[in-house]
Formats: C-alpha cells, structure tokens, sequence
C-alpha cells in the first residue's frame, strides 16, 4: 500500500554528543554503579577494620593478664634477665609498637618508637601479689597507623579494581543498549524529521528476525498508522478547504449585495432620523417656551394687577404693601430669567483657583440669611466635615449659585418634616472629601426625603415639589449643569422620610488648564 522507507543511519559516533541519549545513560550507569560500589567496598572495609582493630586492643588484655603477674614477681626478686627475656617475647607480640618498664623512677626496659594517643596507649601498674605494693609500671603502644595504613591502602586498591570493573560493565552495557534501542530510536527521530506533510512513504527499521512482536514493533506500527491517517486527514482538509472558499466566495456576493441594501437603508434612516430630531427640537422648544410663559406669566399678572392697585390707591400704608408684593414677584421674574441663562450657557464667570471649603460655608450663609424670612424656618444643627487645603479652579460664582440651590433644596426639607413633626430636630451635614483626582463636596439633610419616583427627574427643568410661587424648578437642574460645566457630576441618594444625600463632584485640575 505504501513505499517502505529505510532510514540510514548516522556516524556510529553520534554518541558522544552532548545530549545523546547513550551518553546519558553511559554517565547515569557509570554513576549508579560507582556509588553503589563505594557504598558496599566502604561498609565492607570498615567492618574489616573494626574487627582487626578489636583485635589488636585485645592485646591489652593479653598483656594484663598473662604478663604483669610474672613481671610482679621477677621485679621483687630483681631478675633482670628473666624481665627482659619476658619483655623482648612481648616487643614482639604482633601489633605492639613500643614497650617501656619503669622500676624506682628507673627505665630498666624500653623498646620501639613512641607516638602515644588516647586509643593506642595504655599504662600498666604492677603490684606485689601479696602486699599490694606498685612495684613499677608498663607503658605498652600498639601499631594502630600501621594498622589504618593497610586499610588505606587495601581501599585504593579495591576501589582501582572495582572502577575498571565497573567501566566494563557499563561499557557493555551500553553497547547492548545502543544496538537494541538507541539505533532504532536515532532512526525514528530521523524519519519523523525527514517526512512532508503529503509523503507517503513508510517507516521500516533493519532489525534481526525475532519471535513475537516488541515495543518498537509496537511504536513502528503505531507511527506507520498515524502517518497513513495524518495523510487522509490532509486530503479531506484540502477538500473541505476548496469547499469552504467556494463558500467564502458565494457568501462574500451575498454580503456585498446585502450592504448595498444597507447603506441604502441607512441614508434613509438617517434622512428619517434628522427630520424627527428637528421636530424633536421643536417640541421641546415649544413646551420649553410653554413652560416659561407660563412660570412668567403668574408673577408678571402679580405685578400688572397690583400696579393697577398702586395707581388707584391714596393709602400709604397700602402702597408700601403692594410696592412690596411687587418687588418680591419682580425678584421671582429676575431669578427666573437668571436661571433661563445659565441654562442656555450664558454665562461671564470666570475659572480661578478658589477656597472649596470657604465657598460652602458662603452658600450656607447666603441660604440662612434668604429663608430666615419663613414662618417655617427653624435654624438646623449644622456640621462641618472639611478637608483641609482644597483649593481648585472653578467657576466661583457659578459653583456658589449650585451649593446654594442644593442647600436651599435641603434646608426646605427640613422645614417641611419640621412642619409634620414638630418636635424633629434638622441636621445638615456639609462635607468635602478627595476621592482619587475629584474633590466630593457632600450635602446631607435627614428631612422628608425625595420618592423613589422621581429617580433622575428631579434635575429636569421646572420639576418642583415646592408650593406654588416658592420656587420655578430650575434650581437643581442649574446645579447640575453647573457640575457639568466643571468637568464633574451631581448625584444624589435618598431615603423616603428619613435622609437625603447630595453629591457634587468636580476634578482637582480643570480640563481646560491641561
């Protein structure tokens, strides 16, 4: 079904590369082996040496007793020659290095070179059998360097043994590893980097005839299998490729048709929407104009007819009265006309870097000293939480005109929870806060709260939940503008009945500084 391939293999010397795998497991069984045979060859010499070494200390106890007591009794009787036959038979007794018998601060017997430490010396005092008396002592040594010397050298050369051993094995072993496996693997890595994507040739490795089937055999079969499906899956992609730009092709008219349909729908939606937002505009320019008139119109008729009053009237107790009618609705006629400016954006203030917290505390005052003149006005309990040094450019006077509608606005609550209950007590509580690059000027009341309802309306135009003649409904609506004006927002949160929040909040640095 398929071309067979067969991979030649590399230089047989590919295996002292760095990263080759018969390197890797030429060093990784050199090293196993080698510590596995230090391991075993050190246990082995230490147990030998531990027991020649016991061996050689038992003389100590040969020598105590099997010769002090014969050296006790030719010392009393003074036999020197006896002393030094028994003495030389023990110089030579195997291990002992240096013999030295001491008699009335006398040497009478000294043999071999003297190098005492704590494990190989030890001192012998001689007594009388019967009178216990000390008749002199033995200084014996024994040959423990000699003794560790041989063991040194029995290591080294156990150890030169063991490594060349070792080094066969390992050799051999990897020559049986490479000509099994890592051959067979070079070659597959060969093949797998040699084939295209389109190729369609076999893998086939040299191999002896063997029984069975093993693991290469296995991976052989399995790379032979996935090549031959790899191959088909390809042939199908190529068709489903040729299919789907045959697709791309029909759908791309069909787009292209559709967004000609498009554009030629929305230039007539477009068309549409420019005609509505005109009318729009003008609606909403006649119902503005509308609702002018009409917040004009009441305190204009005040004045037309109470002039009519004034000329007829001879009293002056009466003129004074109707001058001052006249003069508060003419007020009412000035306020809503300086409204209506602000609004449409005109507007001569000018930007400078102004006290925020000084222009709170002026609004408050400019509100006290307006709604004082109330028959429900009772003064608030009023707290003060300022930030220290908050100076930025604003608009002063314009930013003066919103904190006071805002606080006008809450002092009105309070009047009107004042006139429900009358022994509430109001609370006004004014505040700045720096928030990241904005300054939050706070503005707090506990008085009737606003209804859920009327959500964002309250800053429309001419909304007003005051009595009639109180107020035109521009207030919060120029607060807001105002915010805007600033770079900044005004928002509010509320509690029917129990509290109300005002947040205005303006940027540190004004965008037309930057």
């Amino acid at each position: 079904m398929f071309d067979k391939c067969t991979v030649t293999p590399r230089d047989s010397r590919h295996w002292l590369r760095r990263n080759s795998l018969s390197l890797k497991l030429l060093i990784a069984t050199w090293a196993v082996s080698s510590f596995a045979t230090l391991i075993l060859t050190a246990f082995q010499l230490i147990m030998d040496y531990q027991r020649d070494f016991d061996k050689l200390q038992n003389n100590f106890v040969i020598i105590k007793n099997s010769y002090l007591d014969s050296m006790a009794e030719h010392l009393w009787s003074y036999d020197t020659r006896l002393l030094e036959i028994q003495l030389d038979g023990l110089s030579r007794l195997q291990g002992v290095s240096y013999l030295r018998l001491v008699a009335d601060n006398k040497t009478i017997y000294e043999s071999g070179q003297t190098e005492p430490t704590e494990e190989n010396h030890k001192r012998f005092d001689i007594y009388h059998k019967n009178t216990n008396e000390i008749l002199g002592t033995l200084d014996v040594e024994l040959d423990v360097r000699s003794l560790r010397q041989k063991y040194f050298e029995e290591a080294f050369l156990i150890f030169i043994r063991q490594a060349a051993k070792t080094l066969v094995v390992v050799f051999c072993l990897y020559f049986i590893f490479n000509r099994i496996l890592v051959v067979h693997i070079q070659r597959i890595a060969d093949y797998l980097k040699g084939i295209g994507v389109r190729e369609n040739r076999s893998l086939e490795l040299k191999r002896r005839s063997h029984q069975g089937e093993d693991e290469l055999d296995v991976l052989v079969d399995s790379i032979n299998q996935f090549r031959s499906e790899r191959l088909e899956a390809n042939q199908k992609l190529e068709t489903l490729n040729m299919a789907l730009e045959q697709k791309v092709t029909e759908r791309t008219r069909q787009l292209t048709t559709k967004n000609e349909s498009l554009e030629k729908a929305m230039l007539q939606i477009k068309r549409m929407q420019a005609t509505l937002v005109a009318q729009e505009r003008l609606a909403s320019l006649g119902s503005l104009t509308a609702s002018v008139a009409h917040e004009i119109r009441n305190p204009l008729n005040f004045v037309l007819n109470f002039s009519e009053l004034l000329t007829d009237s001879e009293n002056l107790d009466e003129v004074k009265e109707v001058s001052r009618v006249i003069l508060k609705h003419s007020q009412r006629i000035d306020q809503i006309v300086r409204s209506m400016q602000i609004l449409s954006g005109y507007d001569s203030d000018v930007l400078e870097v102004t006290d925020i917290n000084e222009i709170i505390k002026r609004a408050y005052q400019d509100t006290i000293s307006n709604r004082a003149l109330s028959s429900a006005y009772v003064p608030p309990k009023v707290t003060y939480r300022l930030a220290d040094d908050i100076s930025v450019p604003v608009y002063a006077t314009s930013l003066l005109r919103a904190l006071t509608n805002v606080i006008d606005n809450a002092i009105h609550a309070l009047e009107k929870k004042v006139l429900i209950n009358k022994n509430f007590e109001p609370e006004l509580t004014l505040a700045t806060v720096v928030r990241g690059d904005m300054v939050e000027i706070i503005i707090r009341d506990n008085g009737v709260g606003i209804p859920a309802i009327l959500g964002e309306k309250i800053f429309d135009p001419f909304l007003t939940t005051k009595s009639a003649g109180e107020g035109a409904g521009l207030g919060l609506t120029v607060a807001f503008n105002i915010a805007q004006k600033h770079g900044g927002t005004l928002r509010y949160t509320s509690e029917f009945g129990q509290w109300t929040e005002f947040v205005l909040a303006i940027p540190l640095v004004h965008e037309r500084l930057t």
